[in-house]
């Protein structure tokens, strides 16, 4: 299903057209009575052109009121939006509200333009038709509420647009500042009164309507737009004439149309296929259908994002395979050189297997063996291993002075160590003893904490004074040069 494309169907008071549009084309018409048989053939229509579509609504039925409501969000908007259909346009389904502007004075109240196609009847049978045939309908517009994009270029505040739809007749919609107020459509029988004799009748009627509303305020000037073939232009010219409080200007229909990307040639003055583009290509958000109308372009919508998403999933799939594959390729290629590295390691373990002599013990006990001798390795450590650490201290305590040193196994203190502790008799003496006991039992201290930081645990079994509450303290002040003598229990413990 092409994605562009879609159906326009327009309904005026007696005729129903439909128009295949694609890129900016319009197809020829194809007309449709207003009875069973035109349904009917509708129907067949829509058989082979089931490509969403808007429908164009321009008839007398169609009603617009002007009000200042206050400024309200959410279900509150909702509800009196709601009370306003139900005072207005009861009679109808196909109704809405548009927010013209917000006011800057007082309450600064909302104002709204509710309007309504009062003669449901007229559209229901065509709207049953499109839902029979399951069509994604997108819409329900009329043709002044579409008409605004027209004046962008147009600078002026008061605004009376004049076009001519051939099958329903003279359009005459006013805009405020750009925003859509009233509308009016006056039949035309094209073969007896000429386009720009009917502009001429019915302009002035429009005008003292207006000023029946103050519409434009007293000194302001009312610009009437005519779009118009170039054909028909001079004709106008020449039955129109301005005045101090009203201005004709012209827009020629072909500049128009092509304004819009519209890709027809306009032969007169009708101005439905020039609608007919605008819709396809500036759709406003507000329209006359309700959800029931509007379900199957619903559900066209859902299938195509369902789509749009399945695309997205294969192409990421896709990209994900291909990554994955040439990293694989890489992954293969890296692990080609540790495989040979891995093959030439078993066949140097092989290598060596063989040269291995021929004996008669089992692996098995052979690995018993290798396991008893390394416990029994570490049950008898070596004796650099076990008096690295004193070594270390002694180097930096001068003062110490070794005497004997022995060591035996001890299994009451290994634990927490499961092999059996080394423990350590050290008999030293502290060179320069002197008087000043508390010096040299200060020095005498930190020796043994660094031996304690070395990993040994440490006692003293006899000290060069007994300063515990039961000993006593004597000593010779007479020797400055006397040296004392120790013996600490050092617990050295294997780590492994």
């Amino acid at each position: 299903m092409n994605l562009t494309g879609r159906t326009l169907l327009f309904l005026s008071a007696d005729h129903f057209q439909a128009y295949a549009w694609n890129g900016g084309k319009l197809s020829e018409a194809h007309c449709f009575t207003n009875d069973s048989d035109g349904r009917e053939q509708f129907s067949d229509y829509l058989q082979h052109h089931r490509a969403p579509a808007y429908l164009l609504v321009d008839v007398i039925e169609e009603d617009f009121r002007q009000e200042s409501v206050p400024h309200l969000i959410g279900p509150n908007r909702r509800d009196l939006i709601e009370r306003k259909f139900g005072q207005y346009y009861r009679n109808t389904l196909f109704r809405q509200a548009k927010v013209l502007h917000r006011q800057t004075w007082g309450r600064r109240d909302d104002e709204m333009l509710f309007s309504a196609l009062t003669n449901p009847q007229r559209i229901s049978p065509w709207l049953d038709t499109l839902l029979t045939n399951s069509i994604p309908l997108i819409g329900i517009h009329s043709l002044p509420n579409i008409s605004t994009p027209l004046l962008k270029n147009i600078d002026s505040d008061h605004v009376l647009l004049l076009s001519w739809e051939k099958h329903a007749g003279l359009r005459q919609t006013y805009f405020n500042k750009k925003r859509l107020h009233f509308s009016r459509l006056t039949p035309v029988n094209g073969g007896n009164t000429p386009f720009s004799a009917s502009v001429a009748t019915e302009t002035p009627r429009t005008r003292q309507y207006l000023k029946s509303l103050s519409l434009p305020p007293p000194g302001e000037v009312l610009d009437v737009y005519i779009i118009c073939h170039s054909d028909d232009k001079q004709v106008l010219q020449a039955h129109l004439k301005s005045d101090p409080g009203l201005r004709y200007s012209y827009l020629d229909i072909q500049t128009l149309g092509n304004g819009i990307s519209a890709k027809n040639t306009y032969q007169d003055s009708d101005a439905t296929q020039l609608f007919l583009h605008l819709l396809a290509a500036n759709p406003p958000v507000s329209n006359y259908a309700s959800p029931m109308h509007t379900h199957y372009y619903l559900l066209w919508q859902l299938r195509w994002i369902l789509y749009v998403l399945a695309a997205v999933i294969t192409l990421i799939g896709a990209l994900w395979g291909g990554i994955s594959f040439w990293q694989g390729r890489d992954y293969a290629s890296e692990t080609a050189p540790l495989l040979a590295q891995a093959a030439q390691l078993t066949r140097s373990a092989e290598d060596t297997q063989r040269r291995f002599p021929a004996t008669t013990i089992p692996a098995a006990d052979m690995k018993t063996a290798v396991s008893l001798m390394r416990k029994f390795d570490n049950y008898f450590s070596p004796p650099e291993e076990i008096l690295l650490g004193l070594s270390d201290v002694l180097d930096k305590f001068t003062r110490i002075r070794p005497g004997k040193i022995a060591w035996q196994t001890s299994a009451a203190d290994a634990a927490p160590s499961s092999y059996p502790a080394q423990v350590i008799l050290f008999d030293g003496e502290l060179l320069d003893f002197g008087s000043d006991y508390r010096s040299a039992l200060t020095y005498l201290d930190g020796f043994q904490q660094a031996l304690q930081q070395h990993g040994y645990a440490v006692s003293a079994e006899k000290m060069p004074l007994d300063i515990s509450p039961k000993g006593s303290v004597s000593g010779d002040m007479q020797s400055p040069e006397k040296s004392a003598q120790f013996t600490l229990k050092l617990v050295w413990r294997h780590t492994g």
